[in-house]
């Protein structure tokens, strides 16, 4: 992992990473994209979750060092990775790398949800998915409204899987 999914320059007094330099962060972008309000952004171009990447440098009452995390990322972690590299693999074809077009988008679409869009029989259908996931009206996909699809079909999985699984 690199600089873009990087930590703060500096976790604050008192506080360690919990990754060594190169572990994993979560961003929402590259550094070029426009910040959204209320996010904390400790880094340039990063928004980190300081309560779930950052432990205090020794336990208050014991001193004892805090567990060392594993160098290699977690499956979340590497699932995370995964999502920003899609998103960036398709945005910015057609111009502003932090947001997908309507085209962008239906080439995400026919790409990696393949077998959605081909089982749809309504031709406008991934359309009205876009507008829909299309929060602020500006005709095009942020990374967060790109993540409220993902969410959207995380939980239409998992509501599938709940169906199907055999009752106690």
């Amino acid at each position: 992992m690199g600089p873009a999914l990087g930590m703060p320059q500096s976790p604050g007094p008192g506080r360690a990473h919990s990754r060594p330099a190169g572990g994993a962060a979560v961003a929402a972008g590259n550094g070029n994209c426009p910040k959204r309000p209320g996010l904390t952004q400790p880094g340039r171009g990063s928004r980190t979750f300081p309560e779930l990447f950052l432990f205090p440098a020794r336990h208050p009452r014991t001193g004892a060092e805090p567990p060392r995390v594993p160098a290699m990322p977690t499956e979340t972690e590497r699932c995370i990775e995964s999502l920003l590299a899609v998103f960036q693999r398709y945005a910015g074809r057609e111009g502003d790398s932090c947001t997908l077009s309507k085209r962008e988008f239906r080439a995400f679409m026919d790409t990696e949800l393949a077998a959605f869009t081909k089982n749809q029989k309504d031709p406008g259908v991934v359309d009205r998915m876009m507008k829909k996931l299309d929060m602020n009206s500006d005709g095009q996909l942020d990374f967060q409204e790109f993540l409220n699809l993902i969410g959207g079909i995380a939980v239409a999985c998992h509501d599938s899987l709940i169906l199907k699984s055999p009752k106690p």
